[in-house]
C-alpha cells in the first residue's frame, strides 16, 4: 500500500511539473463581504498564514495582514469508512482520509481540477498617474454569463477510498446576500483513486461511511496567538421536531461563534479606538443533507433532518483512522453552548454508497454583525464615556440577529436552486486620471445595453462612485450618484475635487437597476459588486507650487490639523511603523523650500528639504533622531526664495 502510494504520488508530481496539470492551488472569493479561499484539495490548514481564512467585513481584495478580522483558522473535510478494503489489501479495516484542518494526507489525495467562474467579466481598470498608465489585475476566471451566482469556485479531488469530492461554492453581490458563501458538496463513489478519471481501481460499495467537516473558530483581530475566549453554540437537535410543528423547537441547524472577553471585555475593544476588533458572528449552517446515497441529487426531497449525527468540540489532529471516525460518529447531535474551545467537528452518516452513487451535503458559512461604521461609532461612545461596557456589548450583540437574517437569505437562495435576482453588471472599463487639484474618473456605458439575466428585460438605472482615502482597507463612502432618482443625468465622467492634495485615493464604480425585475423584493434596486470594480492602484491629486509670496502666505496648510490618531482613518492605528498611519501633509508650498519643525518650547525636531517641484510635502512624524513625536503643539518654519512663513499645528497621539 505504501509503495503504491509513493509511486502514484511520484507520477502525479511528474505530470504536474511536465504538463502543468495543476497551475492554481487555491482561488479567492472577493465578490461579497465574506473573504475566503477554496483550495484544490478542500483544505485550509491550521495556522497556515499563506491562506486567507474567512474574514469580515471584507472591503477590498487587498485586505492587509494587520487589518484582518479573523473568524476561522482552519477548514477540513474528513472521509472515513469502516470495513474498507484497499487496492492491495485483503483484510477490511477502518480507513480515513483527512483533507485539512491540522494536517493533510497528501499521499491519500489527488487534486483533479480547480476553476473559478464569474457571471460578468472583470472590468478593465487603468490609472493614469501623469507619466505612466497602470493596470489593475484580477484573478484568472472563466466568464459564464448563465452562472446562477455572481462568483463560483469549483474544486474536485479524489482519494484512496475511491471517494471523489466535488465542491461548488456560491457567492452573491446583491444586498442581503453579501455575508455568506454556500458550499455544495458531492461525495461520489467513483472507485477512482488517481488522476485518470476514466479508470476505476475500486469497484465495491462503500459501507458505514462517515463524512465530516472539521474546523477551527479561533476568533481574533489578526493572526498570531490563541485566544481561547470565544463563545459558541449549536442549534439543531430539535430541528426534526420543528419540522413537525412542535412549539419551542429550533428552526435552524447552525453552529455559531463570537468573540469573548479574555482581555478588556466582550468583543475585545481596540486599545486606541475602543471599536470592537471582531464585531461579527461566525455561523456554519446546514441547508441540506442526503438521507441516503441513492436519491435524486437536485430535488432536495431526501433531506435528512436528523443530520448532522454528531456535532462536537474536538481536536482536528488525531491521525488514527478509528479515532477520527469515532469523533465523527459518536457524541450525538444535541444543542450545546460553551466558552473557550476552538476546534469542532460536524459528522454526517453512516452511509452506504454504491459505485457511481453520491451523498450531497450543502453548508453555508456566514459572518455577519453590526456594520463597520456602527462598530466605530460604538467604540467612540465607549471611549468618551457616553455608554457603559454593558451597553456597548448589548449593541454589538444585535449582530446575532443579522447572522440569522443572512442564514434565512441563504436558505432562500438554496430553495431557489441558487437562482435569485441579479444585480446589473459593473462597467467593463474604468479609467482614473491624476490631475492638478482633482482626480478624474471615467467609465464605460456597457451596463446600459444589458438585460436582466432572468427576465431578459432592461432594468438599468444609474451609476454610483465610491471613494476611500489612504488605503483600500479604510471605510468606503459613496461620493456621487447619477441616474435613477438622484437628480443627476446618467453620465460617464466625474471630477473629484473634494480631496486633500498629495494623499492617495481609491475609486470604485458600480451600476444599479430600477428594482422592477427583483421578484424577491419587488421595487428594491440591486447594485453590482463594488469589490469587483475597484481601482486598487492609488490616484493622487497634486497641487501646483506657489510662485508668489502672497500665494504662499495665503495657501500654506498642514493637513490634517489637528492630527488625532483616534479619529483619522489611516488603516490600523495600532501599527505605528506604517507611515500611512502617521502621515502629515504640508500644502501650499513653493517649488523648493526648507521646512523646520519645532516644539512649542523651541526645540528643533525635524528638518525637511522640499525639492519635488510640487506644492506639497509629506512627513511621517518621525524626528531627525528617528523617534515619533509626542502629542503637543508644533511650529513649522518654512524658508524659501519667495519668502518665509510660520504655521502651527497640533498632534494628538
Amino acid at each position: 500500500m505504501k509503495y503504491y502510494r509513493f509511486v502514484r504520488l511520484f507520477m502525479v508530481l511528474v505530470l504536474a511539473i511536465t504538463t502543468n496539470i495543476i497551475s492554481q492551488t487555491k482561488y479567492e472569493h472577493h465578490i461579497n463581504r465574506l473573504a475566503a479561499e477554496v483550495s484544490e484539495n478542500g483544505a485550509l490548514l491550521y495556522r497556515n498564514n499563506t491562506v486567507l481564512y474567512p474574514t469580515w467585513p471584507f472591503d477590498s481584495r487587498y485586505f492587509n495582514f494587520s487589518s484582518r478580522k479573523l473568524y476561522q483558522e482552519s477548514w477540513g473535510v474528513w472521509l472515513g469508512a469502516k470495513n474498507f478494503t484497499s487496492l492491495y489489501d485483503t483484510i477490511p479495516k477502518d480507513a480515513m482520509v483527512a483533507c485539512g484542518n491540522s494536517y493533510l494526507d497528501l499521499d491519500d489525495i489527488v487534486p483533479l481540477s480547480l476553476q473559478k467562474r464569474i457571471r460578468n467579466a472583470y472590468p478593465s481598470v487603468k490609472i493614469n498617474n501623469g507619466s505612466t498608465i497602470k493596470t489593475e489585475n484580477f484573478d484568472a476566471a472563466v466568464v459564464v454569463p448563465s452562472l446562477l451566482c455572481d462568483e463560483q469556485i469549483e474544486s474536485v479531488w479524489t482519494t484512496t477510498l475511491g471517494l471523489t469530492v466535488q465542491l461548488k461554492t456560491y457567492a452573491y453581490a446583491m444586498d442581503g446576500h453579501k455575508n455568506y458563501i454556500i458550499y455544495d458538496y458531492r461525495f461520489i463513489n467513483t472507485g477512482n483513486i488517481d488522476d485518470n478519471v476514466s479508470t476505476k481501481e475500486l469497484s465495491k460499495k462503500l459501507t458505514d461511511v462517515w463524512l465530516g467537516i472539521s474546523f477551527n473558530t479561533d476568533i481574533k483581530s489578526k493572526f498570531g496567538g490563541i485566544e481561547l475566549d470565544d463563545n459558541y453554540e449549536y442549534y439543531g437537535s430539535t430541528y426534526p421536531d420543528w419540522l413537525k410543528g412542535t412549539a419551542g423547537a429550533d428552526s435552524a441547524r447552525i453552529f455559531i461563534a463570537w468573540d469573548g472577553s479574555l482581555e478588556s471585555g466582550m468583543f475585545d475593544p481596540d486599545p486606541i479606538t475602543s471599536a470592537p476588533r471582531v464585531p461579527g458572528y461566525y455561523g456554519l449552517g446546514i441547508l441540506h443533507v442526503d438521507k441516503q446515497a441513492v436519491d435524486d441529487l437536485e430535488s432536495g426531497s431526501s433531506d435528512d433532518p436528523s443530520q448532522p449525527k454528531n456535532v462536537v468540540s474536538a481536536s482536528g489532529s488525531e491521525a488514527v483512522a478509528s479515532t477520527q471516525i469515532q469523533k465523527m460518529s459518536q457524541g450525538g447531535n444535541k444543542n450545546f453552548s460553551g466558552y473557550g474551545a476552538s476546534n469542532f467537528i460536524m459528522g454526517f452518516g453512516p452511509y452506504d454508497i454504491p459505485i457511481n452513487e453520491d451523498v450531497r451535503i450543502v453548508l453555508v458559512q456566514i459572518i455577519d454583525g453590526v456594520s463597520r461604521e456602527r462598530a466605530e461609532e460604538l467604540g467612540l461612545q465607549l471611549l468618551n464615556g457616553d455608554i457603559t461596557q454593558t451597553e456597548y456589548e448589548t449593541q454589538v450583540q444585535t449582530g446575532r440577529d443579522s447572522l440569522f437574517k443572512s442564514f434565512n437569505a441563504a436558505k432562500t437562495a438554496y430553495k431557489k436552486y441558487y437562482n435569485i435576482p441579479d444585480p446589473p453588471p459593473y462597467p467593463d472599463s474604468i479609467f482614473v486620471t491624476n490631475g492638478v487639484g482633482c482626480i478624474k474618473v471615467h467609465w464605460s456605458s456597457s451596463p446600459e445595453s444589458t438585460t436582466d439575466t432572468d427576465t431578459k428585460k432592461k432594468d438599468f438605472s444609474g451609476y454610483r462612485i465610491y471613494r476611500v482615502p489612504i488605503s483600500p482597507d479604510n471605510t468606503w463612502e459613496r461620493i456621487y450618484e447619477c441616474g435613477g432618482n438622484s437628480g443627476n443625468p446618467v453620465t460617464h465622467d466625474y471630477i473629484d475635487s473634494s480631496i486633500v492634495m498629495g494623499f492617495d485615493y481609491y475609486y470604485a464604480v458600480t451600476s444599479y437597476d430600477d428594482g422592477t425585475q427583483n421578484y424577491l423584493n419587488p421595487g428594491v434596486s440591486l447594485e453590482s459588486s463594488r469589490l469587483a470594480s475597484i481601482a486598487y492602484v492609488a490616484a493622487t491629486a497634486a497641487r501646483e507650487a506657489q510662485t508668489t509670496h502672497e500665494g504662499f502666505k495665503s495657501n500654506l496648510r498642514v493637513v490634517p490639523n489637528p492630527y488625532n490618531i483616534r479619529s483619522v482613518n489611516f488603516g490600523d492605528p495600532n501599527d505605528a511603523s506604517n507611515a500611512k498611519n502617521n502621515k502629515l501633509l504640508f500644502v501650499g508650498l513653493p517649488k523648493e523650500c526648507t521646512i523646520r519643525i519645532y516644539t512649542i518650547s523651541g526645540d528643533l525636531v525635524k528638518t525637511i528639504y522640499h525639492s519635488n517641484g510640487l506644492g506639497s510635502e509629506e512627513w511621517n512624524q518621525v524626528t531627525d533622531s528617528n523617534q515619533f513625536i509626542v502629542s503637543g503643539l508644533y511650529i513649522a518654519h518654512v524658508e524659501s526664495e519667495i519668502g518665509n512663513e510660520i504655521i502651527k499645528f497640533v498632534v494628538i497621539r
